[in-house]
């Protein structure tokens, strides 16, 4: 190595942030050793290696965040959930996957586990149930739902943002198909737990999907006049 590498190196633009190298010069010998060595070590092997070097770290990083706020993220999810008859079990499994999509949308883990963080994760996870709900049911009972809703602007709010779009969704992929007698109207679409998923991130960004969780309180739902059967619906009226 040359005995000029110092001064080379102070000659070219720094590629590492600013900060990030302050709060490096401010970490224990052995931090910053170990942190030298990883760097070091990653330098050295492949992109794909690298790639999967990262996701195995994001991935370790979401199962300890995922074990120290599950108890809270399923109480309060599960009390919500239980107005609109959605009886989840929130495994571990579940809200790693609900951690990863955050990840996967906002390209950041908290460092710390705020209550306004963790609020805002519940609501995120709320609005992910509740549109995957929407998408499963038939177009008969999305119109019923949004319906039932008191005001004016929260049935537009309600279908516009979040039933519309479902429906082009369910159409534009061939889900469900409409036909002149209005048969499709009352089939709910054949969707498996991972296409749905699939969907709901294809369709609604962050923030639509953590309004619908944040307002979801103040949504009304009826569960047997939604899933009532054509007939029965209209021997009540």
């Amino acid at each position: 190595m040359s005995r000029n590498f110092a001064n080379r190196r102070l000659d070219i633009a720094r590629i590492m942030p600013e900060s990030f190298l302050e709060e490096f010069g401010q970490k224990d010998a052995s931090t910053r050793r170990f942190l030298l060595n990883a760097l070091t070590l990653f330098a050295a092997i492949s992109s794909e290696q690298q790639h999967q070097a990262i996701n195995d770290l994001i991935q370790f990083e979401i199962v300890i965040l995922s074990d120290r706020s599950r108890e809270f993220l399923r109480r309060r999810v599960q009390s919500i959930l239980h107005r609109f008859h959605l009886e989840k079990d929130l495994t571990e499994n579940d809200i790693r996957e609900y951690y990863y999509r955050y990840y996967i949308l906002t390209g950041t883990i908290p460092e710390r586990l705020t209550p306004d963080y963790l609020n805002f994760l519940m609501k995120f996870i709320v609005g992910i149930e509740l549109i995957i709900m929407i998408f499963c049911m038939s177009f008969m009972e999305q119109q019923r739902f949004f319906e039932l809703q008191g005001k004016y602007s929260t049935q537009a709010l309600l279908f516009y943002h979040y039933i519309r779009p479902i429906r082009d969704k369910l159409v534009r992929e061939r889900i469900v198909t409409r036909d002149p007698s209005g048969n499709h109207y009352y089939r709910r679409p054949p969707l498996d737990t991972s296409e749905v998923m699939d969907y709901v991130f294809e369709v609604f960004d962050l923030d639509r999907i953590a309004a619908l969780g944040e307002y979801a309180e103040k949504l009304a739902f009826e569960s047997d006049y939604i899933h009532s059967r054509p007939e029965e619906s209209e021997s009540e009226s």
